[in-house]
């Protein structure tokens, strides 16, 4: 546990040492493991109210649930190799240094705050999930429902805050892995991190607007 707060506290510190060990994934993937059960559940929950609304049969919508359950705990996985991909990707213009397996490892680190957000969102989907079934709307009208919602605002502001904290920790764990300085793992990260939270601002936006 002293471990996971120093990660959150003092990710420069926390990386640093762990330069000194092994490369070893049982925690970070555990993490991320952790991040994509998450987002099955509430893949599975979204995906059975949306077609719950749009009168599709309850043995489809359960069919479809199960799919969305799949797609959600699949894209949480797929996602953590892709992010390691483009930081390394970027940090290889700086000149950086270092394996891809210990860059892996690092940015597992970072779903940590993820996880917190993880359980907030699927504390919104499961209360949004009763009013959508009581909705009767095509899966079409679904997307402009929910940007519209209140408690779909605060949860995308709220994923905002703790994408920002996982850049944070993200930086420092790019700056160690791949022996950059900081501004180079600032830009590294800040880029493609920085281009979805634009996308998601503009997404709420949209719903508010």
């Amino acid at each position: 546990m002293s471990e996971i707060i120093n990660v959150l506290t003092n990710p420069d510190s926390f990386f640093k040492r762990r330069m000194t060990e092994r490369i070893q994934f049982k925690v970070p993937a555990l993490i991320v493991i952790l991040n994509a059960l998450m987002g099955a559940i509430s893949g599975y929950i979204m995906t059975k109210a949306i077609l719950s609304s749009a009168a599709v049969g309850g043995g489809f919508a359960g069919v479809g649930a199960i799919f969305g359950a799949v797609g959600g705990f699949l894209g949480v996985l797929v996602l953590w190799p892709i992010y390691t991909a483009v930081f390394y990707g970027l940090s290889a213009l700086f000149g950086g240094e270092g394996s891809f397996k210990r860059s892996l490892e690092f940015v597992g680190y970072g779903y940590i705050p993820m996880l917190v957000n993880s359980i907030f969102s699927l504390y919104v989907m499961n209360q949004l999930s009763s009013s959508l079934q009581a909705t009767a709307a095509d899966p079409t009208q679904m997307a402009q429902i929910l940007s519209n919602d209140p408690m779909m605002q605060v949860a995308t502001l709220v994923g905002i805050i703790f994408q920002l904290w996982s850049a944070n920790i993200w930086i420092f764990g790019l700056k160690n892995a791949r022996n950059l300085n900081l501004r180079s793992a600032l830009i590294s990260v800040g880029l493609p991190v920085g281009l979805l939270i634009i996308y998601s601002l503009i997404t709420y936006l949209g719903g508010i607007v």
